[in-house]
């Protein structure tokens, strides 16, 4: 009950998901309405006192029912998380779920896309902004954070400045500044990657580029790269971003993976799903995530293995991720890990295992401990 109220209460407020927001806008659209032919018609009393009880009534149940506040929004992410270059900023693109409803025993689910950046010193929303399916976060790049956008079979570019939100390039910058660049540029954002400032990129022509902000030119090692990732990401989404160097030995990272989950410190949580979300090579550490217990619903640990001492160093509950989700995104910064857990995002210390930050993607705003 607790927390329907502390939902209820959220719903009240514009949280940056475009589908609540024009709701929550018709609705107080609509009682200002009320309010003015109240006060226009002071003399009936009686039809104004029916009409502010009626409304208020149908209001709240509407906000209770299509405000996000009385039904499942499960998000999801669907980028890495990026940061700008002091570490005070962290932009992800997430993906929150909306039930259309049952027929014929299938679920439809409508898809909303957002664009979130919280500031890390203070916790508290930096910026949102409404995305679409057909746009792909693709790093740090150039003083901002670079997004593909599908458009239909051609790919374009744009840059968005992570302080701000504003864009720094539009998709016509692109176009008009970087011709050549766009010219062989997949719809596919699959195809390239940011690595260390650099675009890597396999172009239409089927050959393979960097891109350094300023030239494009042919670079045989795109494709090692591009190849890398792909292996590494298959089972460590989103190493790329915290770990930004080219990487072309992809088997010793997978490697390593393997070896801790044979560990027999881990092995004990065979039956709960463990899973390596992140690793050290140089400082041989590992972060593992499992489940409590087997349920769907049961909530996940989260735990700092040394492979050179071959002990856990600190194991956390970082809450329930949906089934759409099933793992935690994983950022690792100089001295913390910001962390996207279903609709919460944390950042621990790394040595003390303390939150620092505990912000609700659902709501946009800092949870209340």
């Amino acid at each position: 009950m607790e927390q329907f109220l502390q939902r209820y209460i959220y719903s009240w407020r514009l949280n940056g998901w475009l589908i609540h927001d024009i709701f929550f806008c018709i609705v107080l659209g609509t009682g200002l309405l009320l309010f003015l032919f109240i006060v226009m018609k002071r003399k009936r009393l009686v039809i104004s006192s029916i009409l502010l009880i009626a409304f208020l009534f149908v209001s709240n149940l509407l906000m209770i029912v299509f405000g996000l506040a009385g039904r499942g929004f499960p998000i999801k992410s669907d980028s890495p998380i990026y940061t700008d270059d002091s570490q005070s900023i962290a932009v992800q693109m997430v993906q929150g779920s909306e039930n259309n409803g049952t027929s014929n025993g299938i679920t439809h689910l409508i898809a909303h896309h957002l664009l979130v950046a919280v500031n890390l010193q203070t916790g508290e929303k930096q910026w949102t902004k409404s995305a679409s399916y057909k746009e792909t976060l693709l790093g740090e790049f150039m003083g901002g954070v670079l997004v593909h956008h599908r458009d239909d079979e051609f790919g374009q570019l744009s840059l968005v400045d992570m302080e701000t939100g504003k864009e720094l390039l539009s998709k016509k910058d692109f176009r008009t500044q970087h011709p050549s660049l766009i010219a062989i540029l997949s719809n596919n954002a699959h195809q390239m990657a940011v690595l260390e400032n650099h675009l890597y990129l396999e172009g239409v022509d089927g050959k393979f580029y960097r891109f350094d902000g300023k030239t494009l030119s042919e670079d045989a090692k795109a494709q090692d790269y591009l190849s890398a990732r792909f292996f590494i990401e298959t089972e460590l989404p989103g190493y790329f971003a915290t770990h930004p160097q080219p990487v072309e030995d992809y088997q010793t990272i997978r490697d390593f993976s393997q070896a801790v989950l044979t560990e027999p410190a881990i092995q004990a949580y065979e039956n709960l799903q463990p899973k390596v979300v992140d690793v050290d090579i140089i400082e041989k550490t590992a972060l593992v995530s499992y489940r409590q217990t087997q349920r769907e619903s049961a909530e996940h640990m989260l735990l700092l293995y040394d492979m050179n001492k071959h002990q856990v160093l600190w194991e956390r509950n970082i809450g329930i991720i949906n089934s759409q989700q099933q793992q935690p995104t994983v950022r690792t910064l100089e001295n913390s890990y910001v962390i996207q857990a279903g609709d919460r995002l944390l950042v621990l210390d790394k040595k003390m295992n303390k939150r620092s930050v505990h912000y609700h993607l659902r709501w946009n705003r800092p949870i209340d401990e």
